[in-house]
């Protein structure tokens, strides 16, 4: 005898030992209940993700019918509520005192003032005074001064005053004031100021200060000062001044003024000036000025002014100073080039050491040298060419006229 316990053998088949019947209906019982039990788990799991979380609402409350003043969490009160930390508020119509940041999500109203170390809400209409900052969910309306930053993540419509920045998530509308940068996700209309930059993800109109820079995802509408640089990706319109570069995606309308240079990747009409050059991709209508060139790839019409050179892709019609070059496609009007004009065409008077006109001249050039391929204006200088005179009026010294 062995001290293992013999299984019945039925046809060489191992028998399954016995269970009772209250066994098998335990195993079933708990079978049936994973799956709701499953399902339970995983609601719970859910409305914690997507709920969010209730705070309790204690507060003591001299008010009658919520008129007074509330000392606690309460949601609504018409008067004066004072609170450590607010969650889950509704709406304060008066004052609101709170000691610290309010708990996340931010909820309520506030109308009147509102003021602690960094108190937070949904809406602020009058005044939020924060001695660290002040935070808004959606839009933060009339006066809002941040010892640290002032953040909306919405818009902010009056004033907005951060020590270090301030940031609207969505439009700025009024006077914003960063002590580092004022930051704007949407457009900005009104006066910005920020101590290193002033940025917009959209249109700025009005006047921005940046102490470095002042950028425009979009156009600039008005007067934009950079301490640095004033960029736009679309048009600027008005003034812009920067200390090293103006630079426009699109068109320049007004003028740009900038300490090395002024560029617009469109048009130029108005005044365009860069200490070292003014460089515009389409055409200057107006006055271009570079302390060492201006250059244009389309038509400058109006005056181009440059230290060194002024160079066009299309013809300059108007007034063209150069204290070395002058080239185009043709002159019409005065030109003024300390030694060398070179142009496809003349019509109106140039001065310059070396006049060269590669095709028709029906104006005055004086110079040392004058060229033109077709001559039927007036060549005077120490020696004159015209290519259609014939021999020996091809190259004539002091002067030369068509015969």
């Amino acid at each position: 005898m062995s001290g293992k316990r013999d299984v019945p053998v039925h046809s060489g088949v191992p028998l399954t030992p016995h269970r009772s019947p209250l066994t098998w209906g335990f195993a079933s019982a708990v079978l049936l209940a994973i799956p709701p039990l499953t399902h339970a788990l995983a609601a719970q799991a859910e409305s914690a993700d997507t709920n969010p979380p209730r705070y309790g609402h204690f507060h003591i409350g001299l008010t009658i019918h919520g008129n007074g003043v509330s000392f606690g969490n309460a949601p609504r009160v018409n008067g004066v509520r004072i609170n450590a930390q607010d969650a889950g508020l509704e709406r304060v119509n008066g004052i609101n005192l709170t000691v610290w940041r309010a708990r996340e999500p931010l909820s309520g109203t506030v109308n009147g003032l509102q003021a602690g170390v960094l108190p937070g809400s949904q809406y602020v209409n009058g005044i939020a005074i924060g001695f660290a900052g002040v935070v808004t969910e959606r839009r933060a309306r009339w006066i809002t001064i941040g010892g640290l930053g002032a953040v909306s993540n919405g818009s902010l419509q009056g004033l907005g005053i951060g020590g270090l920045g301030l940031v609207a998530n969505g439009d700025i509308q009024g006077i914003a004031i960063g002590g580092l940068g004022a930051v704007s996700n949407g457009a900005v209309r009104g006066v910005v100021i920020g101590g290193l930059g002033a940025v917009a993800d959209r249109d700025i109109r009005g006047i921005t200060l940046g102490g470095l820079g002042t950028v425009a995802n979009r156009s600039v509408t008005g007067l934009a000062i950079g301490g640095l640089g004033t960029v736009a990706n679309g048009d600027i319109a008005g003034l812009a001044v920067s200390g090293l570069g103006t630079v426009a995606n699109h068109n320049v309308s007004g003028a740009a003024v900038a300490g090395l240079g002024t560029v617009a990747d469109g048009d130029l009409k108005g005044l365009g000036a860069g200490g070292l050059a003014t460089v515009v991709n389409g055409s200057i209508a107006g006055v271009g000025v570079g302390g060492l060139a201006v250059v244009t790839n389309g038509r400058l019409t109006g005056a181009g002014i440059g230290g060194i050179a002024v160079v066009a892709g299309g013809e300059i019609r108007g007034v063209s100073i150069a204290g070395y070059r002058v080239e185009c496609s043709r002159v019409t009007g005065l030109n003024l080039a300390g030694l060398y004009l070179k142009t496809g065409g003349l019509s109106g008077l140039s001065l310059s050491a070396y006049n060269r006109v590669r095709g028709l001249q029906t104006g005055v050039a004086i110079g040392i040298y004058n060229s033109a391929w077709e001559l039927k204006g007036v060549q005077i200088g120490a020696v004159n060419r015209a290519k259609n005179n014939r021999a020996p009026f091809k190259i004539l010294p002091l002067f030369n006229i068509h015969f």
